[in-house]
């Protein structure tokens, strides 16, 4: 009984979450905004849960949450896992929990719900997680009442993690365009909407620790050769409060955008990846995985709550904090 009620807290509170949509002016970005529904990742996040709750993994689990960008830069669930245990020599479960627009209050819901198991949650960070929260909507038998959404619902067997594919990527004239339009109209919403969102992961953070979960703050991609210097104000707001909250609770803040070789190629956008691009993150992030799901790593986590330290990444060169 408790597990059928949480599966329906869980659907109840995230099974349809309309993103605040981030729609670009007519100068050039008019493009970059093609987002559907985010019924079928929400769908197949429910999927994922309640197949852990019936069979929990018996080997540690790797957990990716975020929102789009999240969702986007890993390859398959499959070719992770299979990365993670060539490069580390033991087997783990890994799931890419990304969804469009999904805030750090609905990750913490997600996170209230997965199985008492040895875990790493890689917490993605980027300046889309500091926007207003999506709209949540009404569910009925489970089921999102939104357009399309019955349909992603029977779709959820087959679903299909990406929506931005190489082949259609905005030229680098439209990316540009993204950049003033950012700055112009999302920025002073970054601004009013930050120390609430500061609040939720500080609880995501918590929650993740209070369930014996091992939290690693991880930053996602971001297309630096276009946007260039444009965005250090607001990165570096964040940042500082991401690393403030990872020596508060003593978990790693790890930031390796420097050391993946990206360029403007790589992405759809300014903030979501293509096939290309992901051979190159998922490697990145694989190695992070590995580092963090040791043997023994998870069970050792209390020690290093205990005694923080900053040191740097033996992974090629990742800073880490602390």
């Amino acid at each position: 009984m408790r597990r059928a009620l949480a599966l329906v807290t869980l659907a109840s509170f995230l099974a349809v979450s309309l993103v605040v949509l981030q729609r670009p002016s007519s100068v050039g970005a008019s493009a970059a905004e093609r987002r559907p529904s985010n019924a079928a990742d929400w769908t197949h996040v429910f999927r994922v849960i309640r197949t852990l709750k019936r069979k929990p993994p018996k080997v540690p689990v790797i957990y990716l949450l975020g929102g789009s960008a999240a969702r986007e830069c890993t390859i398959s669930d499959r070719a992770w896992a299979a990365e993670v245990r060539y490069i580390g020599g033991h087997r783990v479960r890994t799931f890419n929990l990304g969804s469009s627009g999904q805030t750090y209050a609905q990750s913490t819901t997600v996170v209230k719900l997965l199985p008492a198991v040895p875990s790493v949650v890689l917490i993605g960070v980027n300046l889309g997680r500091y926007m207003p929260q999506p709209v949540i909507l009404a569910t009925r038998g489970g089921e999102p009442l939104t357009p399309g959404a019955p349909a992603a619902a029977r779709r959820a067997r087959g679903y299909e993690q990406h929506q931005y594919h190489v082949a259609a990527i905005l030229t680098d004239a439209q990316k540009r365009a993204m950049v003033p339009w950012w700055l112009t109209h999302r920025y002073p919403i970054f601004k009013d909407n930050f120390a609430g969102n500061v609040a939720e992961l500080d609880q995501l953070i918590a929650t993740c620790q209070a369930r014996g979960l091992h939290p690693v703050l991880v930053e996602m991609p971001l297309n630096q050769p276009i946007i260039g210097h444009a965005f250090d104000e607001p990165r570096k707001t964040y940042r500082d409060s991401c690393r403030a909250l990872a020596k508060k609770y003593g978990i790693p803040k790890i930031d390796f955008l420097d050391k993946v070789p990206l360029v403007s190629g790589d992405f759809y956008d300014l903030y979501h990846l293509v096939e290309p691009g992901r051979v190159k993150w998922q490697l990145r992030l694989s190695k992070t995985a590995v580092r963090e799901a040791r043997p023994g790593s998870v069970a050792q986590y209390a020690l290093v709550v205990r005694h923080p330290r900053r040191h740097v990444d033996a992974v090629e060169g990742a800073v880490v904090t602390p």
